[in-house]
């Protein structure tokens, strides 16, 4: 009877992960010549190839794209069972995807607790639009997300409602400017259409002043005064001026926030998810 190699499973999972050879052999304590010697003998007694290389790199073929998607699960039900088994705390790493402007509002707080209550679990976090991040949970490359609901195909478990809120930096009035300068997030952000969509149909002109795929370049852009945003209320600065109605701008609807999980999430991603539920805590919480 053939069994899988889990040992061989974690480094062809550390070549994707890391995008080659010699990152994966850093990341498993292994030399480079063992780690391809490994995967060259998992890829014979298989009989079927699961990397392609070339000169731009490495990808996985569409057997070893099936393979590695069951070696997440196989590899977490592992840990998972070796964590019970010695009664212990969760070890290992935990990947998590946001956008930039939910790390500080909701993630900042909760991983403080969970880094003490885990001490021997890793965090990575990867901060990017949601519509890039949610299909990379689904692939099983992200652990854990919290993600802005794609409005019209909403998926995840909703944790929160937020409002969106007209901002802009004290002491500058760029609302009476026309064509209305805005500093968003690039296409893609799931916020951006409901923002152009109010607009539009306030009759009110407007045009993009600045771009940023960060955090830190919106609240650049707002502090030179020259543009307002649109952002969460959970990520709105208490210094920044509040806009609406009275200075001519259309409410905004609200967005939803919901909870991702990888199909073969660990012990410790989904202890993690559990306090992200408790730290964000709405009265209801659907599941889709």
């Amino acid at each position: 009877m053939r069994h899988l190699d889990t040992e061989s499973l974690g480094m062809l999972i550390a070549i994707v992960d890391t995008g080659g050879f010699t990152a994966a052999a850093e990341r498993v304590g292994r030399t480079q010549s063992a780690v391809s010697a490994r995967i060259a003998q998992l890829e014979d007694n298989l009989g079927v190839r699961l990397l392609e290389r070339s000169r731009r790199g490495i990808s996985l073929t569409e057997t070893g794209e099936r393979l590695v998607a069951h070696a997440r699960r196989l590899l977490a039900y592992e840990s998972e069972a070796l964590a019970d088994l010695k009664g212990g705390t969760p070890e290992g790493s935990v990947r998590v995807g946001m956008p930039d402007d939910y790390v500080d509002a909701y993630f900042t707080p909760t991983i403080a607790r969970f880094a003490a209550a885990y001490p021997r679990v890793e965090i990575s976090i990867r901060a990017d639009l949601s519509k890039h991040i949610e299909p990379e949970v689904d692939r099983g490359h992200i652990d854990v997300a919290l993600l802005t609901r794609d409005s019209a195909r909403p998926t995840g478990e909703l944790i929160k409602r937020e409002k969106l809120l007209w901002l802009a930096a004290r002491g500058y009035r760029p609302e009476r400017n026309s064509p209305l300068p805005l500093a968003l997030f690039p296409t893609g952000c799931r916020a951006r259409p409901h923002i152009a969509s109010s607009l539009d149909k306030a009759g009110l002109s407007w045009r993009v002043a600045c771009t940023s795929s960060s955090q830190g370049g919106i609240h650049a852009a707002i502090e030179t005064g020259l543009c307002i945003t649109a952002l969460p209320e959970c990520a709105a600065p208490p210094d920044w001026r509040r806009l609406g109605p009275a200075e001519g701008l259309p409410p905004l609807p609200d967005i939803e926030v919901a909870l991702f999980l990888a199909p073969a999430a660990s012990s410790a991603a989904r202890r993690l998810a559990d306090m992200l539920r408790a730290a964000l805590a709405m009265p209801v919480v659907e599941a889709a």
